[in-house]
């Protein structure tokens, strides 16, 4: 039985949760998407609609929301994790279990498992991770899925780049609704004889089709209940060399996109072309050019470490090769000085000044930066990484220090920590880079604006290298946020296509880019 309350809107979206029992539920993140379906299967439980619920979850956020069932029910809940061994128990105890707690990887490992332990209602939460119609992981998770009467997809962002993956999701909730995928790409999408999509249409009839499986809410929605948001856009300059390094880098780039270009057409897309073994050398040259930029920003001592690393022999096939070449032909001496770093540095120690309960977690697509930013802030404050790499286990101790250890007030994290973690009790978010995806940086954002939030305001700062490619990538995110908007939110005002990343658009933010 549910013991805990829930606001007006969540119980509304507990009912039609119920009565549709196919639904793709919409909150914005942070607002209460796992305790409105708690809420919602254990009132299936208890009027014994089913025996039993799978909870399909990222590996970071399986024991939150185990904790959270714990805390709101008397449940039995079993959580697949770890070894062989121990997920073998656990799928033992999930025979009289009324939750199964699994991510999909696991879930891919052990799948047999499921044809002995019945579920009837199904729950995946982050449902953007079924945004690929091709993937294994996707095409599991429907198809165990299919028999099931009851299937919830839970996320704030049913859209993170493209408007294929809310069809998708769709496909696992009900694949009726927005039928075959042929159909549903002619009638809402315009492409050019490229296949790039040039602009959406009818985004009325598909706001209209989803409506009736589809909860929506949005931070406008529930403004009264989150925390006000302020944002802050910081600017960062180079120093001289840096910025010399940054020209060499960033021409050539341009030279190898150029080259590219004229064989493959401006239509080509650099991510399709990065992930086809076909073309391997292309993209080599350039998402190491692009890569090594990146930790330019970021950086310059990743540049170095990259190098040392690629020339270790008791760890091949890491470092970079590109970073290698500019430490041995470009650099006669590495650059020691970190415009960007002082400057979060600086921010940081600010901030836990200004009041003792101030808490910060910063974003870094760099697992060794997050490693230099621990270091670089140990005399401020205590601070827990949280990254691929780490257990569920690891993350979910990372993630309590930093909750109930007054004195931990920095919470490190690569976008592993962007899916779901609830971190109301940190009032500061730093994205010391950006994301490509909008949806990833939503994800970031989200981790701080919640209905539990201690706070009456949050900030949000974004630090951005001043006339580098980070400025076009802001610019860039910030139009795809209209994509989800125009086609879930019944937002028509923008319903522009080409935001796909590609060999022309590249070119065009490194020649708009210059310092």
């Amino acid at each position: 039985m549910f013991s805990g309350s829930l606001y007006p809107y969540q119980e509304e979206s507990v009912d039609f949760m119920l009565d549709r029992g196919q639904v793709l539920l919409g909150l914005v993140m942070g607002a209460g998407k796992t305790v409105t379906t708690i809420a919602c299967i254990e009132k299936l439980l208890s009027d014994g609609d089913i025996d039993r619920c799978l909870i399909v979850v990222p590996a970071s956020l399986k024991y939150q929301w185990k904790r959270e069932i714990e805390r709101f029910t008397d449940s039995r809940v079993a959580l697949i994790d770890g070894t062989p061994k121990a997920r073998e128990k656990g799928w033992r105890a999930a025979i009289s279990a009324h939750y199964i707690i699994v991510n999909p990887e696991s879930l891919i490992k052990d799948q047999e498992h499921l044809k002995t332990i019945k579920c009837q209602a199904i729950v995946v939460d982050e449902a953007t991770m079924l945004k690929s119609r091709v993937s294994k992981r996707s095409r599991l998770v429907k198809k165990v899925a299919k028999p099931m009467i009851y299937r919830y997809a839970l996320t704030g962002q049913p859209i993170e780049n493209r408007p294929e993956e809310l069809f998708s999701i769709m496909e696992f909730v009900n694949p009726e609704v927005l039928g075959k995928f042929d159909s549903f790409d002619r009638t809402f999408i315009v492409r050019d004889h490229f296949g790039k999509p040039l602009r959406y249409r009818n985004l009325k009839v598909l706001h209209d089709s989803l409506s009736g499986y589809m909860i929506r809410k949005t931070r406008e929605d529930i403004a009264d209940q989150l925390p006000q948001i302020i944002n802050q856009v910081i600017p960062v300059a180079f120093d001289s060399r840096g910025a010399d390094l940054y020209r060499i880098i960033s021409n050539d780039l341009l030279h190898h996109l150029q080259q590219i270009m004229s064989s493959h057409g401006g239509s080509f897309n650099l991510w399709k072309h990065y992930n086809d073994p076909a073309s391997n050398d292309a993209q080599g040259e350039i998402m190491a050019r692009l890569t090594v930029l990146r930790m330019l920003c970021d950086n310059p001592d990743l540049i170095r470490r990259s190098s040392d690393l690629y020339c270790d022999q008791s760890k091949p096939n890491q470092g970079s090769a590109y970073a290698y070449k500019l430490m041995t032909q470009v650099l006669s001496t590495p650059i020691t000085s970190s415009p960007k770093l002082d400057a979060v540095i600086e921010y940081i120690h600010d901030v836990l000044q200004e009041a003792p309960e101030n808490k910060v977690v910063l974003f870094s697509f760099f697992k060794e930066n997050l490693r230099i930013i621990q270091k670089a802030t140990e005399k401020l404050t205590k601070s827990v990484l949280f990254m691929g790499g780490m257990s569920a286990e690891e993350r979910d101790e990372a993630k309590q220090q930093f909750s109930t250890d007054p004195s931990t007030r920095l919470f490190l994290s690569s976008d592993a920590g962007g899916y779901g973690v609830d971190l109301p009790m940190a009032n500061y978010l730093i994205s010391y880079d950006l994301p490509w995806s909008s949806g990833k940086l939503e994800q970031r954002e989200a981790r701080i604006i919640r209905l539990s939030s201690k706070f009456p305001h949050v900030t949000i700062a974004t630090f951005v290298m001043q006339g580098s490619i980070e400025e076009r990538q802001y610019e860039m995110l910030q139009q795809k946020r209209s994509i989800n908007e125009a086609f879930v939110d019944g937002k028509h005002h923008d319903n522009r296509g080409g935001f796909d990343i590609t060999l022309s658009s590249l070119s065009t933010f490194l020649r708009e880019a210059s310092i």
